[in-house]
């Protein structure tokens, strides 16, 4: 009977039925395809939130606040005057152009081998790694020569001994003398970044570490702008403190 039935059907019933069956079956298709583009939806949502969740607890660093650190943690300004930039320097007829940070000075202790940070980002662009000590009568020489007609740029710089300088991204160079050592791997073209260690207290360019011995050891930092003179030039003690307490943020 059911085949009497189904050879009575025209040929367009059977076009008519499979159009309904691929109807449905694409209908099934589209509602899973939907369903899955939903769930997707869901899980980025829940990443998106869990992503924002994540940065409110542990927030990125922001970047560094201006101004420099001390060249020694946890220093301060030096509590001489003679210490300061500016300073009468008479054995050479000049000032000093940057701070002394001695021993018992500085507000923390300044041995042989202190650590010396990089008081800003920035890059190397001197690093004395074969820095030789002047002899004794090479010593004698420079001092009788300075003594007469002060120190010219060459004689002051023998006079930093061993030293690296960095600049810093608005073109201010960081000098530091006196060193020990350069701390290993830094080398000319070396990015340092603030509070990174960059080399040791020392003595050298000094009578004491002519003569070989480590006791005297102080650490010179001079601050030169790009073009300009160094820090505290033409200042008395009192407006170099003033600026310099604006200058050092710490640590």
């Amino acid at each position: 009977m059911r085949a009497a039935a189904l050879a009575r059907l025209k040929p367009g019933w059977y076009l008519l039925i499979a159009l309904l069956v691929y109807a449905v079956v694409v209908s099934v298709l589209l509602a899973r395809a939907s369903g899955r583009a939903q769930a997707a939806e869901a899980l980025a949502a829940a990443a998106s939130s869990e992503a924002a969740a994540l940065e409110a607890s542990d927030p990125l660093p922001s970047a560094a606040s201006p101004g420099l650190w001390f060249p020694i943690p946890g220093a301060r300004l030096p509590a001489s005057d003679d210490n300061l930039p500016g300073a009468p320097r008479a054995y050479r007829h000049g000032v000093s152009q940057g701070f002394d940070f001695y021993d018992g000075d500085a507000g923390v202790p300044v041995s042989y081998g202190t650590p010396v940070v990089a008081a800003a980002d920035g890059q190397v662009v001197r690093a004395d790694l074969g820095y030789t000590e002047m002899d004794p009568r090479a010593w004698e020489v420079l001092m009788a020569d300075v003594s007469e007609a002060g120190a010219d740029e060459e004689q002051l710089d023998r006079l930093r001994g061993r030293q690296v300088w960095i600049r810093t991204q608005d073109g201010t160079v960081l000098r530091y003398g006196h060193l020990a050592s350069v701390r290993s791997g830094l080398r000319t073209g070396s990015n340092v970044y603030r509070g990174q260690v960059i080399g040791y207290v020392g003595n050298s360019g000094t009578d004491r570490a002519v003569a070989g011995g480590q006791d005297g050891a102080r650490l010179r930092f001079e601050i030169w702008e790009e073009g300009g003179d160094f820090f505290g030039a033409g200042l008395d003690a009192t407006a170099v403190r003033l600026a310099a307490s604006a200058l050092f943020v710490g640590p």
